[in-house]
């Protein structure tokens, strides 16, 4: 019984452990990743016309939609020098994302000719705010081939002044920057041009999801947060299936170590079993017996390890017993107890 509740109990806590870890990673992406996400099926870029922009906000449930134009691009700050992807936005850009909200030092204003970067961008350019005067260069290849003997004129290079920096995790820090979308327009020369549409949405994603589909047509793609991150949340998934799989065979030979248990006790008991037989019990109901002091010790084993799991998982989200330490996005390991994951360990 107790090999059987250590091994539920097990299941438990680490299908829960899965469970908080993919709500931290999704907390990450979420701060960044709009509600909806609307991308050519085909290309980079789109023309974006002001009627399909101004349908797709009367749509139900539509919060915001802020269009956005993003390429990659070379910076350099004095001797410094990285390649960074420019995302192009507006005012209604904080509208659908939780960059502003991140900020470390500065302003996100697409109001202001300025550029927003991510911690690790800034500080392999050695940018500080604190500097004032020093803007940074931003190069972009110009449409075309060059002749030979034009390689030096091949780029379009503008200025921009640090404005703020950005916190949310690697994967965007050290990675993007932020621009106003008429500066990032003129920059590749692209006028009314987009990448994407980002939307904020106040409803059923799915529901949201058809409609705005529906709107744009076959030629573009409509992602949810899910989808989005489509690669992450996947890795996240199989780990969590094959660390289920690994201790569910655990639990099995547990259980089938309660087979034994009930064999020994035929052999221990046959003298018991003999006398049952002449006194009228049945070969069926002499099995039963043993049938049901194996559910006993399989039920009790079970529903002891599920309610241990349980408490422990409730005293590490209420408590934090176990601890990260410093320099980690959360003092205490993540965990959340799933409805689903208790039936699936049952």
């Amino acid at each position: 019984m107790i090999g059987v509740a250590v091994g539920a109990m097990a299941l438990v806590v680490v299908l829960s452990a899965f469970n908080g870890l993919e709500d931290l990673v999704r907390s990450f992406y979420d701060r960044f990743d709009p509600d909806l996400k609307v991308l050519p099926l085909e290309g980079k870029r789109f023309l974006l016309e002001e009627e399909k922009l101004e349908e797709l906000r009367m749509q139900p449930g539509v919060l915001a939609v802020a269009p956005v134009l993003e390429e990659k691009v070379f910076l350099r700050y004095g001797e410094s020098e990285s390649v960074a992807m420019l995302k192009g936005v507006d005012s209604v850009f904080n509208e659908v994302s939780g960059v502003k909200q991140n900020l470390r030092v500065g302003r996100f204003d697409p109001s202001k000719t300025e550029i927003v970067m991510g911690i690790g961008l800034a500080y392999r350019l050695g940018v500080y705010l604190s500097e004032a005067g020093r803007p940074i260069q931003v190069f972009v290849p110009k449409k075309g081939i060059p002749r030979p003997g034009e390689w030096q004129n091949a780029y379009r290079n503008e200025r921009l002044r640090p404005g703020g920096v950005f916190s949310i995790q690697p994967d965007f820090d050290d990675v993007y920057a932020f621009a106003p979308l008429p500066f990032v327009r003129e920059l590749l020369e692209a006028e009314a041009f987009c990448s994407s549409l980002e939307l904020a949405i106040d409803g059923n994603a799915k529901t949201v999801k058809q409609q705005l589909q529906a709107v744009m047509g076959d030629e573009f793609r409509v992602l949810d947060r899910n989808e989005q991150q489509e690669t992450v949340f996947k890795v996240l998934k199989s780990e969590g299936l094959m660390t289920y799989l690994i201790l569910s065979l655990t639990l099995g030979i547990a259980c089938f170590t309660i087979l034994g248990a009930i064999a020994i006790s035929l052999v221990e008991k046959r003298r018991d079993i003999f006398s049952l037989w002449t006194m009228g019990m049945s070969k069926w109901q002499i099995r039963q017996l043993f049938f049901r002091r194996g559910m006993q010790i399989t039920l009790l084993g079970g529903t002891l390890g599920i309610a241990l799991g349980s408490i422990l998982v409730w005293l590490q989200g209420k408590y934090g017993l176990i601890r990260l330490g410093a320099g980690y996005a959360v003092d205490a390991y993540p965990v959340r107890l799933a409805l689903e994951d208790l039936l699936l360990v049952a």
